[in-house]
């Protein structure tokens, strides 16, 4: 019975001195040529007259073949060499085998140039690409509110369960954590002056107008937006969106759609709830700090938020987010094929989102402000 076959042993090489004469004996390839360059060139220090016999070699490889050209280059005799070995020697020979020039250096401040060049040519080209985006968005929903049976109703349900639902415990976390963090700062700010009393309409006010939709969408945009990006951005590395197209179903429709209408009904629905429980947190605080009972607390909240105050917190929460589900959509279809690509569109999808939550939330402050509200 044949045995199993074993494991090919590395290649050996064995190199030999003998006055001014060295020879190899073995393979002389990649794995051997540390060994090689290492053992000859103190050979070469000790002796003035060179000759390295080839006659025993068994094997070489191309890095081995260039190692011994840079040797003939440098007046070292290759003497024995065999004919196969021969020809490879040949070729590398006639090749240009000059190391590459070094690029000229670049002054700092063209750097800096170039790069702000760059990064207000990418800021033009994803402003572009994310009005076609929403353009696109805007005339598909048209299409499927004039056609409803082109909407997808379990796709949609299934979007509202994964970025509502689902980010219930979370967000109400956070909005109970910042609303006493903001109740702690403001009390110890308003207590010197003597208007701790003040401490209460600061955080209802705070949570219902800012924070309440600001933290949910910071929170929405890393949860959700990265999310939208990694699962389509895998599906086009896998060719499926290729293949969606070859058999004739837009995967716009099927992809982009259900989750921009999912994430427009779900994040108002979740600044909602994280008002509600800012505003919780607001009453642990006021109960622990400043003794004010639940009722007077609800008594303090009415008379100081008021309805347009509600408004304003959740008119920009579709806004927001329309805005994350464009931008993590967009980028997920802007995949190449490499989970490198998948990573780095993940990563460029929340960034640009939390930044356009965070401009546009400075900008609708401005306009309310503007306007009365």
């Amino acid at each position: 019975m044949q045995g199993a076959p074993s494991k090919s042993s590395p290649p050996a090489l064995a190199i030999a001195g003998d006055g001014d004469r060295a020879a190899l004996d073995g393979v002389l390839g990649l794995r051997t040529l540390a060994q090689a360059r290492q053992a000859l060139e103190h050979w070469r220090r000790q002796r003035k007259a060179h000759v390295l016999d080839l006659s025993k070699l068994a094997g070489l490889d191309t890095p081995g073949a260039m190692f011994l050209c840079e040797l003939r280059d440098q007046h070292v005799e290759l003497a024995g060499v065999q004919p196969e070995h021969a020809a490879l020697l040949e070729l590398i020979g006639g090749l240009e085998r000059k190391p590459l020039s070094k690029l000229p250096a670049v002054a700092r401040w063209r750097q800096l140039v170039i790069q702000l060049g760059k990064g207000a040519d990418d800021f033009w080209r994803d402003s572009i690409d994310i009005i076609t985006f929403v353009g696109r968005t805007f005339s598909a929903l048209g299409h499927g509110l004039l056609h409803p049976s082109s909407l997808r109703p379990a796709s949609i349900s299934r979007q509202i369960s994964e970025t509502g639902i689902n980010a219930l415990p979370i967000v109400g976390l956070m909005a109970v954590m910042i609303s006493i963090v903001i109740g702690y700062q403001g009390l110890a700010q308003l207590r010197p002056l003597g208007g701790e009393d003040f401490t209460i309409n600061l955080v209802a006010i705070s949570v219902i107008r800012e924070m309440g939709v600001l933290i949910t969408a910071i929170m929405v945009a890393g949860r959700s937006g990265s999310a939208f990006t990694a699962e389509i951005g895998v599906m086009k590395a896998r060719e499926e969106i290729d293949a969606l197209d070859a058999l004739g179903l837009r995967a716009f429709d099927l992809l982009v759609l259900p989750r921009m209408i999912g994430l427009i009904i779900t994040l108002p629905l979740l600044t909602f709830f994280a008002d509600i429980m800012g505003l919780l947190g607001g009453g642990i605080m006021a109960q622990s700090l400043l003794h004010v009972a639940p009722a007077q607390y609800l008594d303090r909240v009415r008379s100081s938020v008021e309805m347009h105050d509600v408004f304003v917190g959740l008119v920009k929460a579709p806004v927001f987010a329309l805005f994350i589900a464009t931008v993590g959509c967009m980028h997920g279809l802007r995949v190449r094929g490499s989970a490198t690509s998948v990573g780095r569109e993940t990563t460029r999808a929340v960034v640009k989102a939390i930044f356009l939550v965070i401009v546009f939330d400075a900008l609708f402050s401005v306009f309310f402000d503007k306007v009365g509200l």
